[in-house]
């Protein structure tokens, strides 16, 4: 049979209406008219004649081969003729084309057509991120000297021992030094006794000494172990010796363990050098007092649910004066209701027939107050003591507040002490109760910390009021009534809780130091009270991965001391931090004396464990942030000269204020509340101490830095627990002028990289750049700003707009929200699924979750989900996606196209240029650390047999990769590493779990 016949053989079988019902019946989508028959048969006519042509040429060959001699011969392989002749072509037609001049129009077009076929250029691939491991000393521990090689051993463990009452200067310290005395204390015997005078401090040289407790039945229990360099005192018997009131060990004893050398230093010696320096009197009386608070009673309460085992609550009611008991009656006066002794407007007034008893209470008031703040006379409290009558249930002094710290005196009636046994307030513990003579707020106004309990009265009272700003001025005249003071707040406390004060220590440790290292023995437990710490994991192939980061109030290694394990990773400070340790023998303490500790302990375990299980197994490609959110100190740096500081603070403080309590800090404001000279060195404690009172009464500090690299930016850096580097996007990427200044500063501090960028700005370009050059970045995000931040103004003028600017509501929608958010873990997410064309409902769905108000703050898709979520991610506007989408879902109907894009099935049934074509077309060359959101989209590695997660790189090329059907389409090669990258929906459709590692 001729081609001919063969030609209208096969047209009378295609127009014949049984095959034609045939096909539409079996593909109903295959509507075929006559000329897409033709085409078709003319398709199937080329390929059977094609493979003909193969098969005789290959016979061919055979038999031509067969009749060759059998002697080798050099022959060109495929490749290489190919290579030869294209080359041999190619210089023809450079010879040919330079020749071409002045001639014809078509001529000219046919030599450019072939100079485009022939000469094509090799694709350009924009600049890659270079993704790098973090810095060795991200993960590792500074190896510091000790500071103290140069210094005799007795004067370093002394100076490092004392740290914990604060700054001395050299000539204090000096003078400390001659008071101390050297010990040698064998094994096994004492270094004290029960019954032994309660009145020094032992600073452990070299050895091994256990501090015990006896308990009623008279067995020892160990409560810690003294090592070599730290020191057996109580904070509270150390102000007991102050205050004039010496007390014997009445159940702690210590004994040494081996051989040991001890450093003497009798408290004695500290009454003599605040005679010389009353000041050091007020700075070592405040960090007891913060030191019990903070530390004894942080430890107790909150993580080990004691409450009235804190205090004495059996104290001997006193006796109420004849003249005091006198107005007892007159109280009922006021109404019955719960107010609030700061509210003006409710204060009962005092009529003029009550003048007389007015007076007489503010007499009695002078008096005490002499007589208990051990004042020569009255003159200091002229005008400055204040009366008030208050009705029942009036709160004189709230938990956790710090408007109402202050001095109070009750004169009459009674108050009831209580404390919060749940965060959310529901129940409160009856601490004690307060009589006619006592005075309650010291340890608030002492430490200028948030009150630790609340103050009520149970029936109308008359109480007289000695205000913090008061104190502090008598305190500058007289710094001795610090001691009187403290002593009000010493002797409530119970017996047990001067015992934990012998176990507990208050450390400071430096940036970079390790407060504990993988495979030591688990003997204490640490509390975070400022700063932040670092867990590491060494694994056996000597790679550290990071485990867990803490911030201010977390437990660290509770867990090990529970189950008796050694240490599973090295923690490290990040910056420098304060941390409470509680020893091991102290935890057995407790808990034999109070049983109820241990279900507190099994709740807070379980929740540890219970997080652990919930943290999924993510690739740390994408987990690249660390693994808790609680920033409390974040630190905002320009890099240039150019950048809106003040104006990008404001906005930030803004949104940051709807999430949670922050305070904005510049320099200019400090230096307004602390007085110029705040910044200098021999200041260094006050700012420090300082600056820790705010951490801890907001949730968030906002640091402002300067635009140079003043002290006032070295200390925000070292106070950040997160540093925003913030650039103008639109500028040529550049270094700053100190940021490699505080990379060395803060090597382990979290740092992110932050481009502002006009309303109406275009898509980012250039963001690969700008990371390539700082290896010590995180990650970044674009920022969209109001017209308002790029207003060149004054600083007064800026504030004086934002003061009317945050009385506004914030808009959620906004990059300052989205930040915001995300810097304290609140982010919204969102995962977009495969379908195929189903996946066209996405855009109802973000419809509807913008119209619900529910912001998106970044995007991760996976097949369909992965094209739709990288269009949202590019245009953030609901009418411009739903644009670009349906543009692209028209282009993917062009049959034609579709048809001349079928090839040789080996791989895939197409060859996929058009549908990359229409990827770049509705996405562009655009890299994914371009786009407003962040974004990532996972794809199915076939070259591996794994899941691949891309959070950077070519856009519509990971598109394209996410979207591969296999058979249908051929895997794209990762320009990266090679590797072919199919369909993601292979291994997860819907990715959910992957985005709580972006929030």
């Amino acid at each position: 049979m001729g081609l001919f016949d063969f030609t209208h053989t096969f047209q009378d079988i295609i127009y014949n209406s049984t095959f034609r019902q045939w096909i539409t019946s079996t593909y109903p989508f295959m509507l075929l008219t006559e000329k897409m028959l033709i085409i078709i048969g003319c398709i199937i006519v080329s390929i059977l004649l094609r493979f003909a042509f193969y098969k005789w040429k290959s016979k061919f060959l055979v038999i031509q081969g067969s009749n060759i001699s059998s002697v080798p011969k050099t022959r060109f392989r495929k490749r290489d003729r190919v290579l030869f002749y294209g080359r041999k072509m190619l210089r023809k037609v450079k010879s040919i084309s330079g020749q071409v001049h002045g001639q014809g129009k078509k001529r000219k077009l046919v030599i450019k057509f072939a100079r485009r076929l022939l000469q094509m250029k090799k694709e350009t691939l924009p600049q890659r991120l270079n993704v790098l491991e973090p810095p060795a000393e991200y993960l590792e521990e500074e190896l510091i000297t000790k500071d103290g090689q140069n210094v005799p051993p007795d004067a370093f463990y002394m100076l490092q021992s004392i740290r914990v009452f604060g700054h001395f200067e050299k000539p204090v310290f000096l003078r400390l030094c001659r008071h101390t005395e050297i010990l040698n204390v064998h094994a096994g015997s004492h270094l004290f006794k029960v019954g032994d005078l309660d009145e020094n401090v032992f600073i452990v040289q070299s050895g091994l000494i256990s501090v015990n407790i006896t308990s009623i039945d008279g067995s020892i229990i160990p409560l810690k172990l003294v090592k070599t360099g730290d020191c057996v005192t109580s904070l509270l018997s150390f102000t007991d010796v102050l205050t004039g009131h010496k007390k014997n060990y009445k159940t702690v004893s210590a004994q040494a363990l081996e051989d040991s050398i001890i450093v003497r230093l009798p408290v004695a010696a500290f009454q003599e050098i605040f005679d010389d320096y009353p000041d050091s009197l007020v700075q070592i009386i405040q960090v007891v007092m913060v030191r019990l608070q903070r530390v004894t009673f942080t430890a107790l309460h909150q993580y080990l649910g004691l409450s009235t085992e804190l205090v004495q609550n059996g104290l001997e009611e006193r006796k109420m004066s004849p003249f005091i008991s006198e107005t007892k009656n007159e109280s009922s006066m006021f109404l019955q209701q719960e107010t609030s002794i700061n509210n003006k407007k409710l204060e009962p007034p005092l009529n003029h027939q009550k003048t007389d008893q007015k007076d007489w209470y503010l007499k009695i008031a002078m008096q005490v107050f002499v007589k208990k703040l051990q004042l020569d006379n009255e003159d200091l409290l002229l005008g400055k003591v204040e009366v008030r009558k208050i009705p029942t249930n009036t709160y004189v002094m709230q938990e956790d507040s710090h408007k109402d710290a202050a001095l109070v005196l009750l004169l009459n009636g009674s108050m009831i002490v209580s404390q919060k046994m749940d965060p959310e307030g529901l129940t409160e513990a009856h601490m004690y109760s307060v009589n006619p003579g006592d005075i309650v707020g010291g340890l608030a106004v002492l430490t200028g910390e948030p009150g630790f309990l609340t103050f009520r009265a149970d029936r109308p009272s008359v109480i007289s009021i000695l205000s913090r700003n008061t104190v502090y001025e008598i305190m500058r005249v007289k710094p001795q009534i610090v001691l009187p003071i403290a002593n009000t707040v010493v002797t409530r406390l119970s017996s047990f809780v001067r015992q934990v004060d012998f176990a507990l220590d208050w450390l400071f440790i430096e940036s970079g130091r390790a407060v504990y290292r993988q495979g030591e023995e688990s003997d204490s437990t640490f509390i975070v009270l400022s700063g932040r710490l670092r867990s590491v994991i060494t694994h056996e192939n000597g790679k550290k991965e990071l485990v867990a980061e803490y911030g201010k109030g977390d437990l660290v290694g509770i867990v090990e001391v529970i189950t008796q394990t050694p240490r599973g990773t090295t923690v490290m400070a990040v910056r420098d931090s304060e941390l409470a340790k509680l020893p091991e023998g102290l935890f057995n303490a407790i808990k034999k004396r109070f049983p109820g500790v241990v279900s507190t302990l099994i709740n807070l375990l379980g929740h540890r464990i219970l997080g652990t299980w919930q943290k999924p197994t993510i690739s740390k490609t994408l987990d690249t942030r660390p693994t808790q959110s609680n920033f409390s100190t974040i630190a905002i740096v320009p890099i240039s000269d150019d950048v809106p500081l003040t104006s990008f603070t404001y906005e930030l403080y803004h949104s940051l204020c709807s999430i949670r309590s922050t305070l904005r800090l510049t320099s200019e404001y400090v230096r307004s509340i602390l007085g110029k000279s705040i910044m200098d060195l021999n200041n260094e404690y006050r700012l420090t101490t300082w600056l820790a009172q705010q951490e801890d009464q907001y949730k968030i500090a906002l640091y402002q830095c300067d635009y140079s690299f003043s002290s006032w930016t070295q200390r925000c850096i070292r106070q950040a627990d997160c540093i925003l580097l913030v650039t103008l996007g639109n500028k040529q990427p550049t270094l700053g002028k100190y940021e490699k200044d505080i990379e060395r500063l803060a090597l382990r501090t979290h740092k992110e990289l932050i481009l502002i960028h006009r309303e109406d700005s275009d898509l980012p370009s250039n963001t690969v750049e700008w990371l390539n050059i700082r290896s010590w970045v995180s990650s970044h995000h674009h920022v969209q700003c109001p017209k308002r931040i790029f207003s060149k103004r004054s600083v007064s003028v800026i504030s004086e707009q934002y003061e009317k600017i945050l009385q506004t509501e914030v808009n959620i929608h906004s990059d300052y929200s989205r930040l915001a958010r995300w810097l304290t873990g609140t982010s919204v997410g969102l995962v977009l699924g495969g379908g195929g064309a189903r996946g066209a409902a996405h855009i109802g769905m973000i419809k509807a979750i913008q119209e619900a108000g529910i912001p998106i703050d970044m995007v991760g898709g996976v097949s369909i989900g992965a094209f739709m979520g990288a269009v949202w991610c590019s245009e953030r506007d609901i009418i411009g996606m739903t644009r670009k989408a349906s543009s692209w879902a028209e282009s993917m109907t062009n049959r034609w196209r579709q048809v001349l894009d079928l090839t040789w099935p080996s791989t895939s049934m197409l060859t996929g240029q058009y549908f990359n074509h229409t990827l770049i077309s509705a996405l562009g060359e655009t890299q994914i650390e371009d786009l407003w959101l962040p974004y990532f989209t996972i794809t199915t590695d076939i070259s591996a047999s794994k899941m691949r997660i891309h959070t950077h790189g070519s856009l519509w090329r990971y598109v394209r990769s996410s979207m591969s059907l296999s058979g249908y389409m051929p895997p794209l090669c990762d320009p990266i590493d090679g590797h072919l990258l199919l369909d993601g929906g292979y291994i997860n459709n819907l990715p959910g779990i992957l985005i709580t590692s972006f929030t």
